[in-house]
């Protein structure tokens, strides 16, 4: 049985690990490509994905610790926050950027990074239920 707290250690490891994966592999795409550019977008995505992993998995330690009742309600909470702070970070880049090109660049690598630390929460959380890890 693992506690709340070894589920959100591993959570935040492997969310480190796959984070520093995508913006390495972009890395690579932009010196493929001569798209330097890019990488002020790539920064972005990297930094508000630890920030909303690091944020999102410690609100679960807290819900998971104290009444493991409602984690149905947070994942359903939390998900559609996840959703309007990212639509909600796209727009603020477009208003502040205006350049159509970029602003689709930034979108894309953005999708790239929420799409697979989304994928990756639905697993991971997944797994934690089904084998009911929580020792509370």
């Amino acid at each position: 049985m693992m506690d709340a707290g070894s589920v959100y250690k591993k959570y935040y490891k492997n969310n480190l690990w796959i984070i520093a994966g995508l913006y390495l592999m972009g890395l690579l795409v932009v010196q493929l490509t001569q798209q330097t550019a890019y990488i002020q977008s790539l920064t972005i995505c990297a930094v508000y994905s630890l920030i909303t992993s690091s944020v999102y998995g410690g609100a679960w330690k807290a819900v998971a610790s104290k009444s493991p009742a409602v984690l149905r309600n947070f994942y359903l909470a939390g998900s559609v926050l996840r959703m309007l702070l990212a639509f909600l970070t796209v727009l603020i880049y477009a208003l502040v950027v205006k350049e159509r090109a970029m602003v689709i660049g930034f979108a894309v690598i953005f999708m790239i990074f929420y799409l697979v630390l989304l994928a990756f929460d639905t697993i991971y959380f997944y797994k934690v239920e089904k084998n009911n890890k929580i020792n509370n």
